[in-house]
């Protein structure tokens, strides 16, 4: 995915810590640790921060566990994810923490996973079926919208016209945070949505897309992002289109959203808990492995942090360092 500006800094080092993972045939365990004990992390593309930070979190929670711990890339695509769940399992991991590729997707690859006796905790996105993971840990995608929509009505005001790029219609979570979205701006009949497009989560579709509808609304006040990247390719295209004045916001919360935020390019974003979520979906693995129970329900919520100019300067990470 190309990216215009800062992204390439950071997402240089985390491609470095987690491409040296993917490529390797089995992560090494903790120092200091021996096991036989193996845990499979299998997540999105690589080169998006938000699954860097997660794949990474997960698999230093599984090291200081004692478990030797691989990470994997299903690239979102469901056949790929098939495939590699097949292997592990034939490979003998005793678990396995999955960001799927799909929601309804993915059910068929996690029952098969089950049912050789190897556990699946689910992170960040669910499946519609309950029984077969042994847990499901995602974020509060209506609060975290919520709050980001609330706080873009105090900025733009109660009337006005506004773009929304979701970031993929695919995927559950972005539908739940356009819902949300809407729950919230279509309460004030003067604030109209003038365009919509499915930016597929990317900062090069989005500012396309932007560009695009630049040309026929120029005079929009805000862009409402369904996550990190789509924003930034929205403040790019605006900023190639020299348009000033227009208010953005996302979710996501990276490090480059919250330079974004610093400099005011971006308004207001909600930081999801992409370690936290990732070190307690290992942990609930290793309590199952060693106990046969999570003691946790099977679902899990994890809140959005709501991030602006006061604040912007705690994330690190997908992690919020400020007591």
């Amino acid at each position: 995915m190309s990216r215009p500006f800062p992204l390439k800094v950071t997402l240089g080092a985390a491609l470095l810590s987690v491409t040296a993972l993917a490529l390797s045939p089995l992560a090494l365990a903790a120092e200091g640790k021996s096991s036989d004990r193996s845990i499979v992390i299998l997540v999105n593309s690589l080169d998006n921060p938000y699954y860097a930070a997660e794949a990474n979190a997960a698999r230093e929670q599984a090291q200081e566990l004692g478990y030797q711990a691989r990470v994997l890339s299903h690239q979102e695509d469901v056949n790929r994810q098939r495939e590699l769940i097949s292997s592990v399992v034939a490979q003998g991991a005793d678990g396995i923490v999955l960001d799927n590729a799909d929601s309804s997707a993915s059910v068929a690859a996690v029952r098969y996973a089950t049912e050789k006796d190897v556990p699946v905790v689910l992170i960040n996105r669910e499946i519609p079926e309950d029984g077969i993971a042994i847990a499901q840990l995602s974020h509060n995608n209506v609060q975290a919208a919520s709050q980001v929509a609330q706080r873009f009505v105090e900025k733009v005001g109660e009337k006005g016209e506004y773009v929304e790029l979701t970031c993929n219609l695919a995927d559950n979570n972005c539908v739940t945070r356009s819902q949300a979205f809407h729950r919230v701006l279509d309460q004030y009949p003067d604030l109209q949505m003038v365009a919509r497009q499915d930016a597929g989560g990317e900062l090069l579709r989005a500012k396309q897309a932007m560009d695009s509808i630049l040309q026929e609304r120029p005079d929009i006040n805000g862009v409402v992002s369904g996550n990190g990247p789509v924003a930034l390719g929205a403040i790019a295209s605006l900023k190639a289109a020299n348009k000033q004045g227009v208010t953005v916001v996302g979710i996501d919360g990276s490090n480059d959203e919250r330079n974004a935020v610093r400099s005011g390019d971006l308004y207001a974003t909600s930081m999801l808990q992409a370690q936290e979520l990732a070190r307690q979906g290992v942990r609930e693995l290793d309590q199952y492995l060693e106990t046969g129970s999570t003691g946790q329900p099977e679902r899990q919520l994890f809140r959005g942090i709501l991030i602006t100019s006061d604040n912007a300067k705690c994330v690190q990470d997908f992690e919020y360092q400020c007591q």
